[in-house]
């Protein structure tokens, strides 16, 4: 079994989201998740649809993200 792993950095600005870096994602074949990082910029929210055929890795991306704007490490 992989271990899906995502560490993002969250750069916010006058309260909105303005990007998203991954700046590490260990994915296994989840690679073409990380477009949601791009939905979630330009929708303004955590909760995006997953992409198909990579949901685990984008529900780990949206954690990393949740966390990161929680301040939970």
């Amino acid at each position: 079994m992989n271990l899906i792993f995502a560490k993002v950095e969250v750069t916010v600005q006058d309260g909105a989201v303005i990007n998203i870096d991954i700046l590490e994602h260990k994915n296994g074949r989840g690679k073409p998740a990380e477009i949601v990082v791009d939905r979630m910029v330009e929708e303004q929210k955590i909760d995006v649809d997953a992409v198909s055929g990579a949901t685990n890795s984008s529900i780990v991306i949206k954690k990393a993200v949740e966390n990161a704007l929680t301040g939970i490490l």
